[in-house]
């Protein structure tokens, strides 16, 4: 009976480990998508207020892409959603992004159409292309792709790099948190490689999906 007794203790103690550690990583996972909010929304708000001046009903276009961006940001922040409706979020970014990008920005974006119904968690790609814009400069063009490689998604995106790069070693803290989310959501199932050259940085995320 004691013996019986300690292995239902040791069994409860072990879920009661496992629950904590679960409640851990979701707390851990919300504060990271939750830290991409604040650069997000100050460019599309800084946007929306030099747009007041020159072009009103453009203003109120911007503020309603700019809800639905949001709206999609709050769904299902631990679930996964189809890759096709990932995707149709980075192209309404894109378009609120080049409303404010100088209009000499050379901008290719290319998405597969096999890209489809995979499932993907939310938000693990938007670091990539927010930082492509924040730090485009030089011969000011981007480079947006995403492909379907047997069953894993290749994203890359390249942007030309100033004469004096503005960009740190490791991309700053939009990729040290898509990286630690990443180990999260896809433990042994992804690759993020960046690649920084004099005149362009480059980053590919792959994902087993």
């Amino acid at each position: 009976m004691r013996g019986n007794a300690w292995v239902r203790k040791s069994y409860e103690q072990q879920l009661l480990i496992e629950q904590i550690n679960n409640d851990r990583l979701q707390t851990e996972l919300r504060f990271l998508k939750a830290q991409y909010h604040p650069h997000f929304l100050f460019n599309a708000l800084n946007t929306v207020y030099f747009q007041m001046d020159d072009d009103v009903p453009q203003a109120k276009h911007t503020i309603t892409a700019l809800s639905d961006l949001l709206r999609y940001q709050l769904y299902d922040r631990q679930q996964t959603v189809p890759l096709h409706k990932e995707l149709q979020h980075l192209e309404a970014y894109i378009g609120l992004q080049r409303q404010r990008m100088n209009e000499h920005l050379q901008l290719e974006v290319t998405f597969s159409d096999q890209l489809s119904d995979q499932q993907i968690y939310p938000l693990l790609l938007l670091p990539l292309v927010e930082n492509a814009f924040k730090y485009a400069g030089g011969d000011y063009w981007i480079r947006i792709h995403a492909t379907l490689q047997d069953d894993t998604l290749v994203f890359t995106a390249v942007n030309a790099k100033p004469p004096v790069a503005t960009v740190t070693k490791d991309g700053g803290i939009g990729l040290e948190n898509l990286r630690r989310r990443l180990e999260l959501l896809y433990p042994g199932r992804h690759s993020l490689q960046t690649d920084d050259q004099p005149a362009s940085y480059s980053v590919t995320l792959n994902i087993r999906l």
